[in-house]
């Protein structure tokens, strides 16, 4: 996010200077290389950094010293208990406040990061104000929530469909209006702690989207009717939209769950219920016994299995493999007895590394595969839980690899009509199909 959002400054005009504190991003970066897997993101890099707006410092102290405005963009992680993480975000705060204590000048610092409502006035300004010995006058600290989805950072980035502004002094407020003067988006100007509850509302109504989908497609699959034609005409309507409207296993990623888990946490600290929020975490959670139903359907006693799971990412188009439906869906099948070979194009490494923390003594139960062939090898049922493109592909070759050629299609993306050419039977999750019999 701090990448893609740097870049687009950089491409709209702006002098940009980045930090990380991660040597090994940093000289990732330098040499035009992102450590992560984004479309459109290593090109965008490479185009910015020879055009001289845009390098990469190795000290707080040097980047605050070459800057105005530092945008602060490091992770808030969710806690067990809901909450979210402040202490990398208040280690930044830190080091930033110290640094500005040596340079003069007026410095704003805008909080990117994902915090709940009045974080920033109550959190990070005082530790600002308190380590650069420095007040309102000489320092600004405003909210500029993200918006940008994974797998089209860089368009959300170059050309965000609104640009929200947390301000409380004049000044900042006319700083960031002159930053995103460039962008052709509509913004909005409220108070911080306003800003940081726009992050939080919208992440917590499309995450409210996703599970809405996902129980009109539970019904539709009892009423024997296909959810995509239901939803496509549901979403028709401007006041709904289609975006987000779509079942399938549930919502993952890095931030529905967490922001939705972060809201409702604090709700419940201020005495009162986020009621919508609790619905969409239920609804997610049910989705993986309803996931798990359906393969149990189709083959039986899991004991002794083996089933092939394509696709680790939370969605294709990305290697981010947080909260990924992928490893409770592994997790269940290996638990139930069965030996699990998986395949995704990009993110099986970072797939490894989780599963590996996270399955103990049943590790060796799932074996990551450098191709769909050998996944599929000797497989009683596939999974299909990302729609990368190769997988909507099916050859008939990749059935006949298989000891039973059957799909459960958790993202209904391979067509029918593929599966008959590829002689695979197809139960696609919410379209009404019956498993086949066994």
């Amino acid at each position: 996010m701090g990448l893609a959002s740097g870049l687009a400054f950089s491409a709209r005009g702006h002098r940009l200077v980045g930090y990380d504190v991660k040597s090994e991003v940093r000289s990732a970066v330098r040499r035009g290389e992102t450590p992560f897997t984004e479309p459109g993101l290593d090109r965008l890099l490479r185009e910015q950094v020879r055009s001289g707006r845009f390098r990469v410092v190795d000290s707080v102290d040097e980047l605050v010293r070459d800057v105005e405005g530092i945008f602060v963009c490091v992770p808030t992680p969710s806690r067990p208990n809901g909450r979210i993480d402040l202490g990398p975000l208040k280690r930044s705060a830190r080091e930033i406040g110290s640094a500005i204590r040596t340079v003069r000048g007026f410095r704003l610092v805008a909080v990117k990061s994902t915090v709940v409502p009045g974080t920033t006035e109550a959190v990070v300004a005082p530790i600002l104000r308190r380590t650069s010995r420095r007040g309102p006058r000489d320092l600004g600290v405003a909210v500029n929530p993200e918006f940008l989805a994974e797998g089209s950072m860089v368009h959300d980035a170059l050309e965000p469909d609104r640009i929200v502004l947390g301000t409380s002094d004049p000044r900042s407020r006319e700083w960031l209006h002159r930053a995103y003067r460039p962008f052709p988006s509509p913004v909005f100007t409220l108070s911080p702690s306003g800003a940081e509850l726009v992050k939080y509302a919208a992440n917590s109504f499309l995450a409210l989207k996703v599970s809405f989908a996902n129980e009109i497609g539970r019904i539709a699959a009892e009423v024997g009717v296909n959810v995509d034609d239901v939803v496509a005409a549901v979403g028709h309507d401007p006041r709904i939209g289609s975006r987000f409207f779509r079942a399938g296993p549930g919502f993952g990623g890095s931030c529905f769950d967490k922001d939705v888990r972060a809201l409702v946490t604090r709700c419940r600290e201020l005495g009162f219920r986020f009621r919508a929020g609790e619905v969409a975490l239920k609804i997610n959670d049910e989705q993986l016994e309803y996931v798990f139903d359906r393969v149990r359907e189709v083959v039986g006693s899991l004991r002794g299995k083996r089933l092939a799971l394509l696709g680790l990412s939370f969605k294709a188009g990305t290697d981010d493999v947080r909260e990924t439906r992928a490893l409770p869906i592994a997790e269940r099948l290996v638990a139930a007895g069965t030996t699990v070979r998986a395949h995704d194009p990009v993110a099986m490494p970072r797939f490894g590394r989780v599963w590996a923390a996270a399955s103990g003594p049943r590790r060796r139960k799932l074996k990551l595969c450098v191709s769909v062939e050998r996944a599929l090898t000797g497989a009683d049922a596939a999974i299909l839980q990302t729609d990368w493109p190769e997988y909507g592909r099916w050859p008939p070759k990749w059935s006949k690899r298989m000891r039973r050629p059957v799909l459960v299609d958790l993202r209904r993306f391979v067509k029918p009509e593929v599966a008959r050419r590829a002689g695979l039977e197809l139960v696609r999750l919410g379209d009404g199909t019956r498993p086949p019999a066994r």
